[in-house]
Protein backbone atom coordinates (compact mmCIF):
# COMPACT_ATOMS: atom_id res chain seq x y z
CA UNK A 1 0.00 0.00 0.00
CA UNK A 2 1.17 2.86 -0.76
CA UNK A 3 1.85 5.99 2.17
CA UNK A 4 -1.09 8.51 2.55
CA UNK A 5 -1.73 11.78 3.80
CA UNK A 6 -4.59 12.65 5.32
CA UNK A 7 -6.07 15.49 7.00
CA UNK A 8 -9.33 16.49 8.69
CA UNK A 9 -11.69 19.56 8.42
CA UNK A 10 -13.57 20.23 11.51
CA UNK A 11 -16.76 21.48 11.48
CA UNK A 12 -17.70 23.07 15.10
CA UNK A 13 -21.00 24.10 14.53
CA UNK A 14 -21.70 20.19 13.44
CA UNK A 15 -19.92 18.99 16.30
CA UNK A 16 -22.09 20.52 19.20
CA UNK A 17 -25.46 19.17 17.19
CA UNK A 18 -23.60 15.54 17.06
CA UNK A 19 -23.31 15.58 21.01
CA UNK A 20 -27.10 15.82 21.06
CA UNK A 21 -26.99 12.00 19.35
CA UNK A 22 -26.64 9.03 21.33
CA UNK A 23 -23.29 8.02 18.81
CA UNK A 24 -20.27 10.00 18.49
CA UNK A 25 -17.06 8.93 15.88
CA UNK A 26 -13.51 8.76 16.34
CA UNK A 27 -11.03 9.03 13.85
CA UNK A 28 -7.51 8.45 14.95
CA UNK A 29 -8.62 9.02 18.70
CA UNK A 30 -9.93 12.17 17.73
CA UNK A 31 -13.65 13.38 18.22
CA UNK A 32 -15.71 14.36 14.76
CA UNK A 33 -18.39 16.16 14.43
CA UNK A 34 -21.33 15.36 12.16
CA UNK A 35 -20.47 14.98 8.66
CA UNK A 36 -16.56 16.15 9.17
CA UNK A 37 -14.30 15.32 6.30
CA UNK A 38 -11.49 13.25 7.01
CA UNK A 39 -9.25 13.65 3.46
CA UNK A 40 -7.29 10.69 1.92
CA UNK A 41 -4.44 11.65 -0.29
CA UNK A 42 -3.13 8.54 -2.61
CA UNK A 43 -1.60 7.00 -5.43
CA UNK A 44 -3.77 6.19 -8.06
CA UNK A 45 -1.89 2.81 -8.91
CA UNK A 46 -3.33 -0.55 -9.35
CA UNK A 47 -2.45 -1.61 -6.00
CA UNK A 48 -3.24 1.54 -3.54
CA UNK A 49 -5.58 0.20 -0.93
CA UNK A 50 -6.88 2.75 1.52
CA UNK A 51 -8.34 1.62 4.69
CA UNK A 52 -10.11 3.63 7.16
CA UNK A 53 -10.71 2.36 10.62
CA UNK A 54 -13.50 4.33 12.77
CA UNK A 55 -14.63 3.72 17.04
CA UNK A 56 -17.91 4.14 17.46
CA UNK A 57 -19.14 5.58 20.98
CA UNK A 58 -22.34 5.25 22.42
CA UNK A 59 -22.75 8.05 24.83
CA UNK A 60 -26.53 6.89 25.81
CA UNK A 61 -27.43 5.13 29.16
CA UNK A 62 -28.58 2.02 26.66
CA UNK A 63 -27.67 -0.42 24.71
CA UNK A 64 -27.85 0.03 21.43
CA UNK A 65 -27.96 -1.90 18.00
CA UNK A 66 -25.91 -0.12 15.27
CA UNK A 67 -25.99 -0.42 11.98
CA UNK A 68 -23.56 1.01 9.03
CA UNK A 69 -24.57 2.93 5.68
CA UNK A 70 -22.45 3.64 2.83
CA UNK A 71 -23.83 6.70 0.74
CA UNK A 72 -22.05 7.30 -2.42
CA UNK A 73 -22.09 11.06 -2.79
CA UNK A 74 -19.55 11.15 -6.18
CA UNK A 75 -17.76 8.15 -7.18
CA UNK A 76 -14.86 8.01 -9.65
CA UNK A 77 -15.92 5.70 -12.38
CA UNK A 78 -14.00 2.41 -12.40
CA UNK A 79 -12.88 2.62 -8.87
CA UNK A 80 -14.32 0.34 -6.06
CA UNK A 81 -14.88 0.84 -2.25
CA UNK A 82 -16.52 -1.40 0.12
CA UNK A 83 -17.17 -1.46 4.05
CA UNK A 84 -16.61 -3.91 6.56
CA UNK A 85 -18.96 -4.08 9.61
CA UNK A 86 -19.31 -7.56 11.71
CA UNK A 87 -18.46 -8.91 8.17
CA UNK A 88 -16.70 -7.25 5.03
CA UNK A 89 -19.55 -6.83 2.39
CA UNK A 90 -19.34 -6.51 -1.68
CA UNK A 91 -18.72 -3.16 -3.18
CA UNK A 92 -22.83 -2.81 -3.87
CA UNK A 93 -23.75 -3.19 -0.61
CA UNK A 94 -24.91 -0.06 0.77
CA UNK A 95 -26.27 -0.69 4.22
CA UNK A 96 -24.94 -3.31 6.35
CA UNK A 97 -27.08 -6.79 7.10
CA UNK A 98 -25.79 -7.18 10.59
CA UNK A 99 -25.78 -5.00 13.67
CA UNK A 100 -23.15 -5.07 16.20
CA UNK A 101 -24.40 -3.80 19.90
CA UNK A 102 -22.84 -1.15 22.05
CA UNK A 103 -23.33 -1.09 25.38
CA UNK A 104 -24.32 1.79 27.00
CA UNK A 105 -21.27 4.36 27.51
CA UNK A 106 -19.25 1.85 25.75
CA UNK A 107 -16.72 2.18 22.70
CA UNK A 108 -16.46 -0.04 19.58
CA UNK A 109 -12.91 0.83 17.90
CA UNK A 110 -11.73 -2.76 16.13
CA UNK A 111 -15.12 -3.42 14.14
CA UNK A 112 -15.57 -0.97 10.85
CA UNK A 113 -13.51 -0.31 7.94
CA UNK A 114 -13.99 1.41 5.08
CA UNK A 115 -12.32 0.13 1.79
CA UNK A 116 -11.11 2.16 -1.48
CA UNK A 117 -9.48 1.42 -3.98
CA UNK A 118 -8.59 3.59 -6.91
CA UNK A 119 -7.41 1.28 -9.28
CA UNK A 120 -5.63 3.29 -11.26
CA UNK A 121 -8.23 6.00 -11.77
CA UNK A 122 -7.52 9.52 -11.37
CA UNK A 123 -10.09 11.82 -9.43
CA UNK A 124 -12.05 12.46 -6.24
CA UNK A 125 -14.44 9.93 -4.52
CA UNK A 126 -16.62 11.32 -1.77
CA UNK A 127 -18.10 8.26 0.83
CA UNK A 128 -20.70 9.33 3.58
CA UNK A 129 -20.35 6.49 6.40
CA UNK A 130 -23.71 6.84 8.60
CA UNK A 131 -23.58 4.80 11.66
CA UNK A 132 -27.10 4.74 13.31
CA UNK A 133 -29.76 2.77 15.48
CA UNK A 134 -31.76 0.23 13.93
CA UNK A 135 -34.39 0.80 15.95
CA UNK A 136 -34.25 4.63 15.55
CA UNK A 137 -32.31 5.61 12.12
CA UNK A 138 -32.94 9.53 12.91
CA UNK A 139 -30.02 8.72 16.30
CA UNK A 140 -27.06 8.38 13.86
CA UNK A 141 -23.47 10.14 13.41
CA UNK A 142 -21.87 10.29 10.23
CA UNK A 143 -18.56 11.19 9.19
CA UNK A 144 -17.49 12.12 5.15
CA UNK A 145 -13.89 10.55 3.60
CA UNK A 146 -12.83 12.12 0.54
CA UNK A 147 -10.26 9.88 -0.98
CA UNK A 148 -8.14 12.05 -3.70
CA UNK A 149 -6.21 9.76 -5.96
CA UNK A 150 -3.57 11.90 -8.12
CA UNK A 151 -0.72 10.77 -10.31
CA UNK A 152 2.33 11.81 -7.39
CA UNK A 153 2.77 9.71 -4.94
CA UNK A 154 3.46 11.28 -1.24
CA UNK A 155 6.33 8.90 -1.13
CA UNK A 156 8.18 12.05 -3.07
CA UNK A 157 10.82 13.85 -1.08
CA UNK A 158 9.46 16.49 0.58
CA UNK A 159 11.58 18.67 3.17
CA UNK A 160 8.93 21.01 5.20
CA UNK A 161 5.62 19.85 5.27
CA UNK A 162 4.89 23.17 7.46
CA UNK A 163 4.70 24.99 4.46
CA UNK A 164 1.22 25.89 4.47
CA UNK A 165 -1.45 27.72 1.84
CA UNK A 166 -4.10 29.45 4.80
CA UNK A 167 -6.71 29.83 5.23
CA UNK A 168 -7.63 26.07 4.02
CA UNK A 169 -10.63 26.17 2.98
CA UNK A 170 -10.18 29.17 1.13
CA UNK A 171 -12.17 31.37 -1.22
CA UNK A 172 -9.60 33.42 -3.19
CA UNK A 173 -6.78 34.92 -1.72
CA UNK A 174 -4.30 32.46 0.07
CA UNK A 175 -1.51 33.02 2.52
CA UNK A 176 1.97 31.55 2.38
CA UNK A 177 4.13 31.26 5.88
CA UNK A 178 7.50 30.51 4.19
CA UNK A 179 10.53 32.69 3.95
CA UNK A 180 10.73 34.18 0.63
CA UNK A 181 14.70 34.30 0.40
CA UNK A 182 15.26 32.15 -2.58
CA UNK A 183 12.90 31.29 -5.50
CA UNK A 184 9.87 29.07 -5.51
CA UNK A 185 7.50 27.95 -7.47
CA UNK A 186 4.24 27.18 -6.46
CA UNK A 187 2.17 24.13 -8.54
CA UNK A 188 -1.59 23.28 -8.33
CA UNK A 189 -2.97 19.93 -9.67
CA UNK A 190 -6.77 19.66 -9.86
CA UNK A 191 -8.31 16.49 -8.44
CA UNK A 192 -7.71 14.38 -12.14
CA UNK A 193 -3.79 15.12 -11.91
CA UNK A 194 -3.68 17.90 -14.37
CA UNK A 195 -1.91 21.10 -13.60
CA UNK A 196 -4.25 24.45 -13.53
CA UNK A 197 -1.72 26.89 -11.96
CA UNK A 198 2.22 27.36 -12.22
CA UNK A 199 3.84 30.66 -11.24
CA UNK A 200 6.93 31.62 -9.44
CA UNK A 201 6.41 33.05 -5.81
CA UNK A 202 7.17 36.59 -5.34
CA UNK A 203 5.29 37.49 -2.59
CA UNK A 204 3.82 35.84 0.61
CA UNK A 205 -0.25 36.02 -1.35
CA UNK A 206 -1.51 34.04 -4.21
CA UNK A 207 -4.89 34.83 -5.87
CA UNK A 208 -6.33 31.73 -6.48
CA UNK A 209 -9.93 33.37 -7.23
CA UNK A 210 -10.06 32.47 -10.83
CA UNK A 211 -10.33 28.42 -9.65
CA UNK A 212 -13.36 26.78 -9.70
CA UNK A 213 -14.41 25.15 -6.53
CA UNK A 214 -12.59 21.66 -5.50
CA UNK A 215 -9.94 19.77 -4.05
CA UNK A 216 -6.85 20.49 -4.94
CA UNK A 217 -3.30 19.40 -4.46
CA UNK A 218 -0.09 21.47 -4.85
CA UNK A 219 3.60 21.44 -3.93
CA UNK A 220 6.03 24.34 -3.20
CA UNK A 221 9.43 23.61 -5.25
CA UNK A 222 12.91 25.07 -4.90
CA UNK A 223 15.54 24.53 -7.94
CA UNK A 224 13.46 21.88 -9.22
CA UNK A 225 13.19 19.80 -5.44
CA UNK A 226 9.69 19.68 -3.51
CA UNK A 227 10.04 21.59 -0.20
CA UNK A 228 6.19 20.86 0.43
CA UNK A 229 3.16 19.39 -0.63
CA UNK A 230 -0.55 19.33 0.83
CA UNK A 231 -3.95 19.70 -0.09
CA UNK A 232 -6.20 22.74 -0.60
CA UNK A 233 -9.92 23.07 -0.49
CA UNK A 234 -11.83 25.83 -2.69
CA UNK A 235 -15.20 27.30 -1.60
CA UNK A 236 -16.74 30.44 -2.68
Amino acid sequence: MKKIYTFIILLIPSLFAFSQNSLRLYYNSELLGNDDSIYFFMDSSQYTAQYVQLAVENISDNNINVKVKKTEISVVPGTENSFCWVMCYDASVLVSTKYITIPAHSMNSTDFYGEYYPKGHLGTSIIRYTFFDMNNAVDSASMIAVYVATPVGIEELVENNNILLYPNPTSGIANLNLDLKNDLTLEIFNSLGAMVLQENILNNSIDLSLLPEGIYYYRIKENNRIKTNNILVIQK
